[in-house]
């Protein structure tokens, strides 16, 4: 006996913005237990200028992963710029660059991007297979 189930199609624009959406929302979670796990250790002394710098290019990127929720275009450039500031204060700061798994703060914002390139709604997009 055959049996057939009617498919639904899954708009590639979907699948990308709320792969984006639970990343972003998972790098945040951890960020913030990173955090609160630092301020429970006993502290030498105040931080340096240069965690107030990384600081702020995080600030980017988490405001990147934000704004994407709602204009996937501009969260994506934000959240990418922001983990190219990071790199770079981390480069003028230590001399170094970080670990290569901080480049992963780019991968929702790279689907951010993909999911504005897919949608549909978009008045200039075409049809994508």
């Amino acid at each position: 006996m055959y049996t057939s189930v009617p498919g639904q199609h899954v708009p590639y624009s979907w699948l990308f913005r709320w792969c984006a959406r639970a990343g972003g929302a998972i790098v945040v979670v951890a960020w913030l237990v990173f955090v609160l796990v630092e301020a429970a250790r006993p502290v030498a002394g105040p931080p340096s200028i240069a965690a107030y710098y990384q600081a702020a290019a995080l600030a980017l990127v988490f405001a990147g992963y934000a704004l994407g929720w709602q204009k996937e275009l501009a969260g994506g450039v934000l959240t990418i710029v922001g983990t190219i500031a990071f790199f770079a204060v981390h480069v003028l700061t230590f001399g170094m660059l970080p670990g290569l798994e901080a480049a992963w703060f780019t991968t929702p914002g790279v689907l951010y991007l993909l999911a504005w390139k897919y949608d549909e709604r978009r008045p200039d997009a075409t049809v994508q297979p």
